[in-house]
């Protein structure tokens, strides 16, 4: 198949690139610095220097089977105030207005990436027929909604939407909790009694390799694991594999005030999902199928 990838030298973006390289795909992937070291091997990829921000410097004319998008907007760790929220918004939009409008350019199916944001009580549990819950940092999507609702009206693309769950991994900002552990200590944000769910990267790559390949347009599919744990749990297993005896817990009030609203409605929503209908439709098998699997790989 013919690809060209948004988002493809990311922490997920370059392991879906490098299962399509040796899958002998044709891949092309749109990135501000092609000179960069990428995880796998640049001979096999065609790149386009150019910015999903700045379309009109891409001057794309060949034809693609598929457009997959798994960029992230960029921003740092840390606390989120009204304002920076409302920049991040405006990018964000831009993200996927052009990358929809760069769909209906070439005329081809997109593959689109958001997240699993849903919100359960009890002994609820989410799948893709649940509204999904903009809350927190998950806000941003808002847009997403909006246009996404669009195009499917309008019905000029062929869309599949991809909504993982937290994905974990070696790489990305996630290596920074693996450094704290490795150093003695995990923090716990809020208690962490709350369910979070969670994919490990390489299993959250074989989905998209699934949808890649077997294009089921129309579909939504939700991407976790087989076992909902707390934030707790999840933090308590990584200390545990490293070795970590310290566990800093930072109550919710201050939670808030030192992350800023956003931050905190994302790292206290709670959310139970299941990943039965992406199992059923495209055969995808989480390797880890827990968290207790996955955090081992880390070691």
């Amino acid at each position: 198949m013919k690809i060209l990838q948004i988002g493809g030298t990311g922490f997920l973006g370059s392991r879906i690139a490098r299962r399509l390289i040796e899958r002998n795909h044709d891949l092309t992937i749109i990135t501000r610095n092609p000179e960069n070291e990428m995880p796998f091997d640049k001979t096999k990829v065609k790149f386009i220097k150019g910015d999903i921000l700045r379309p009109e410097l891409l001057g794309i004319s060949e034809k693609y089977d598929v457009l997959v998008y798994t960029a992230m907007i960029p921003f740092k760790p840390g606390r989120i105030s009204n304002r920076k929220f409302k920049e991040l918004e405006i990018i964000t939009k831009q993200y996927f207005q052009n990358t929809i409008g760069l769909a209906k350019k070439l005329s081809c199916p997109l593959i689109l990436t958001s997240g699993a944001s849903y919100e359960t009580k009890g002994e609820a549990i989410a799948d893709e027929s649940w509204p999904i819950t903009r809350k927190g940092m998950a806000a941003l999507g808002k847009c997403y909604d909006e246009m996404i609702l669009g195009v499917k009206q309008e019905k000029e693309i062929p869309l599949i939407e991809m909504l993982p769950a937290q994905i974990y991994g070696s790489g990305g900002m996630f290596d920074k909790m693996i450094s704290m552990a490795k150093n003695g200590k995990i923090v716990l944000l809020g208690g962490g009694n709350n369910f979070l769910p969670r994919v490990h990267v390489d299993d959250c790559a074989d989905a998209f390799v699934l949808a890649i390949e077997k294009q089921p347009i129309g579909k939504r599919f939700i991407i976790c694991d087989d076992l909902n744990v707390t934030v707790k749990d999840f933090m308590l297993q990584l200390g545990s594999t490293f070795g970590a005896k310290r566990i800093i817990n930072i109550p919710k009030p201050l939670l808030r005030i030192a992350m800023g609203k956003h931050i905190y409605n994302t790292l206290t929503m709670n959310t139970k999902l299941t990943n039965s209908y992406i199992k059923r439709e495209l055969g995808w098998q989480p390797k880890y199928s827990t968290y207790k699997e996955g955090i081992k790989t880390l070691k």
